[in-house]
């Protein structure tokens, strides 16, 4: 038998490391020799650990919190220290208590699976800190979480300390004095209260009218060997907002006193005796108290876990943390993959889920309800926003070089690539998803149940947006910018549209809801012109800054001579009402020799883009001809193809005054109902109904109302059961009507129908009394009635 030692062996180097306990030997090429190295986590699966609790001093039956918690750190550490990546708390309820300094509890350890056993529940002791973390990931890879429940201490949490004085004061030196023109308060102890106290706020007192106190700060015990500073210039709350610090860290400044001078207002023993002080934190809202916190953590998965009765976030994921020079930020500070699935998420005061910078994050098959709500899912108790996801990195108010395409900006991604799937978001307080700053995030197959005011929304400038196969239950779907929405299904809910931007919706049903809102982006109208300065007007702020590309239209009016329709131009010499216009960027002003012909449009080059088809809107029955336009839309030049509406009106329109781009509308199907229309191309749409129409027409083919002038267009198209009234400047061809009823207000618009068939239809027009008002032309007649006079003209129709 031959017997060596490694230092026998000439190609083992052991000078730069010795070997530890778990090492390998690692062949190293630059050296040419093998090292002793830990193994990598990445490569090695251990076998799981289930943490003893009597060797840690871990208490499973709900006591002893600051024993248990730092327990369930020490066995962390030492897990892998022994490269251990899979530790298992077994079942049981484990109080947890937080750090003073660090405001956590459980700190994660890199490449480690924490795993809470079934029927594990971990639950945060009462505090009043304005933040804390259940479990704590600051610059963490690889790890993951799984099962147990979280509870956080929204139902005993404490938002504000009660403060008693007695009469007397303190001196400089820290000592305490009788002095009668003076009251001073108990001790307060930083240590009880680490998080509330960091930056605190003592309110007015009632009777008191010094508007300000002084306080004194102490290590450990209150002497004037122990005083550790102090300041006379401390200003009541709620005047002054602001609040103050400690002259050093907990271990060296935790008892504090409050000084203040009544010798203007004196109180006696008794008034003082009643005094209750409210201190309070300048971070008033105890809004980041969260369930999971990660900081710039990647490659982190959380399975399985229950969080609920949070004060702020059951889970929030950000950057690492603030740099003095933005030069200092990484990528990977940023955060990214994080996998968060088949979680219940609930009862939390600010949000179920917080993205906050991450990226390519997948939020996938979890419950995330009640939020910003008490435990009878009615009563709000939480602080704002109350979401049930919310993206928002709040990037512009770093100083992290951040990539924002919308504007050409380079830098490090935040929030980009989120993937949010299958999960249901129900019963929010305020809102089930908002995304204020992510940019290529999609939406597919989840549930959102439940009315509050902020619905589902993504803001309009951010870009690759897409809601894919959604469900939407009493709630509501607000699309903005160029939003992509392909399929969802709403019963009880509505799709709004704002902000429009080059959207996208197709592919929708809503039953019992509406379809509704404005899209008029980027369309400003026709202007005033000045031709000695060539500069175009408008009585309210247009909203643009210099190099703003814009177009001219001339679809009624003219444009001025020097203006092409067929050039893009840039905005020059903006004011707030008023520009002029260059053909090159921060160019010369075009020169312009007339006004034009009033009707012109200006708009910026890319408005009016909505593109909306494929929508059934209905509901199963009405009782009456109540007027209830579920589709209405007001837009500039958009687009609608192939909606179905059944029994409900539609009302689409531009705004009044309007010169721009009509509006494309082509395959409508409309079942006992009503319609509105206004500065339409209106072509291949069915208005059918077989019960009693409604008292004035059903059909109103533009206005009356002299501030809409544009000319409608309609083509090929089916009225059944039908009054129609040509209100407008309407011309109708090729279209068929059936049982319906012709009419017209008489004003000073005219209309035409031509090349058309009409059937047991009654022409009702006796009461026009300008000439050419109504011509209907090259139309073939069966069993039609007529009651005209003269300013309708017949002109070579046929009777069958």
């Amino acid at each position: 038998m031959i017997k060596a030692n490694l230092g026998d062996l000439d190609d083992i180097d052991l000078s730069s490391k010795l070997p530890t306990n778990n090492d390998i030997l690692t062949y190293d090429s630059n050296q040419s020799n093998w090292i002793p190295k830990k193994p990598s986590m990445d490569n090695v699966i251990s076998s799981p650990y289930v943490i003893d609790l009597g060797r840690w001093t871990i208490k499973n039956d709900g006591t002893e919190s600051a024993s248990t918690t730092k327990g369930i750190n020490d066995a962390l550490v030492w897990a892998k220290s022994q490269g251990i990546n899979h530790c298992i708390l077994p079942n049981g309820t484990y109080k947890l208590k937080m750090d003073n300094t660090s405001f956590s509890c459980i700190v994660m350890q890199s490449g480690m699976h924490f795993e809470m056993a079934a029927g594990c529940v971990l639950q945060l002791d009462t505090n009043s800190s304005p933040w804390y973390r259940i479990f704590y990931l600051k610059g963490i890879t690889t790890s993951k979480i799984s099962g147990g429940t979280l509870i956080g201490d929204k139902k005993t949490h404490i938002y504000q300390l009660g403060v008693k004085f007695v009469r007397g004061g303190v001196n400089a030196d820290g000592s305490l004095n009788n002095n009668p023109n003076f009251i001073r308060s108990e001790i307060v102890d930083r240590y009880a209260n680490p998080g509330l106290l960091k930056i605190f706020r003592l309110w007015n007192i009632s009777g008191i009218t010094n508007t300000g106190y002084s306080f004194y700060q102490y290590k450990d015990t209150v002497s004037s060997s122990t005083l550790a500073g102090f300041r006379t210039n401390g200003l009541f709350a709620p005047a002054a907002p602001t609040g103050r610090g400690w002259f050093a860290e907990i271990e060296n400044a935790n008892k504090m006193i409050f000084a203040i001078d009544i010798t203007s207002s004196p109180l006696s023993d008794a008034q003082i005796s009643q005094i209750n002080a409210k201190i309070d934190a300048q971070n008033y809202t105890h809004e980041f108290g969260h369930g999971i916190e990660l900081d710039g953590s990647n490659y982190i998965e959380i399975d399985r876990v229950e969080i609920s009765n949070c004060t702020g976030d059951a889970i929030f994921s950000t950057w690492l943390e603030y740099k003095l020079n933005p030069a200092d930020y990484t990528q990977e500070q940023m955060g990214s993959n994080i996998y968060i699935h088949d979680c219940n998420l609930h009862h939390c005061r600010r949000q179920g889920v917080s993205i906050v910078g991450s990226n390519d994050v997948s939020i996938m098959n979890n419950k995330i309800h009640h939020i910003g709500k008490a435990d009878d899912g009615v009563t709000e108790d939480g602080t704002s926003p109350m979401f049930g996801i919310d993206i928002e990195s709040m990037w512009s108010e770093t100083n992290i070089p951040t990539w924002r395409p919308e504007i050409n900006q380079s830098g490090l991604e935040l929030n980009t690539r989120i993937y949010i799937r299958d999960n249901y978001i129900s019963n929010n307080s305020r809102g089930h998803f908002v995304n204020a700053d992510g940019i290529n995030v999609v939406l597919e197959n989840n549930t959102f149940e439940g009315y509050n005011v902020g619905g589902i929304s993504s803001y309009q400038n951010n870009m690759y947006v897409k809601y894919l196969n959604n469900t939407i239950i009493g709630c509501e779907l607000v699309v903005k910018g160029d939003n992509f929405v392909n399929g969802s299904v709403c019963n009880n809910g509505n799709i709004k549209i704002a902000d429009i931007a080059g959207a996208v919706i197709t592919n929708c049903q809503i039953k019992n809801g509406l379809f509704y809102g404005s899209s008029v982006y980027g369309y400003l109208g026709t202007p005033t012109v000045d031709v000695t300065t060539g500069t175009f007007s408008y009585s309210s702020p247009h909203g643009m800054g210099n190099g703003a590309k814009v177009s001219f239209e001339q679809w009624i009016g003219k444009v001025p001579s020097g203006i092409s329709v067929d050039k893009l131009y840039y905005t020059v010499n903006i004011k707030a009402n008023s520009f002029q216009v260059s053909e090159t960027l921060n160019g010369n002003p075009v020169t312009i020799t007339d006004s034009g012909t009033s009707g012109f449009n200006i708009s910026r080059y890319n408005y009016g883009r909505c593109y909306i088809s494929d929508i059934t809107v209905e509901r199963d029955w009405r009782n009456d001809n109540t007027l209830s336009p579920n589709f209405q839309l007001l837009l500039t030049g958009g687009v609608i193809r192939n909606i179905t509406v059944k029994n409900y009106e539609i009302d689409i329109r531009t705004p009044m005054n309007y010169t721009g781009r009509p509006i494309s509308v082509d395959g409508i199907m409309l079942i006992e109902g009503g319609a509105n229309f206004e500065s339409c191309l209106l072509s291949n749409s069915s208005f059918v109904r077989i019960k009693t129409s409604i008292l004035g027409g059903d059909i109103s083919l533009g206005s009356n109302d002299v501030r809409y002038t544009r000319k409608l267009i309609v083509d090929n198209c089916l009225f059944q059961n039908i009054g129609i009234n040509f209100n407008g400047s309407v011309v109708n061809n090729r279209s068929t009507f059936v049982n319906s009823t012709i009419g017209k207000i008489d004003n000073t618009n005219t209309s035409i129908i031509n090349n058309s068939y009409l059937e047991n239809t009654k022409i009702n027009l006796h009461w026009l009394t300008r000439d050419k008002s109504m011509t209907i032309a090259k139309c073939i007649f069966n069993n039609v009635s007529t009651d005209t006079n003269a300013n309708t003209r017949l002109i070579d129709n046929i009777s069958l």
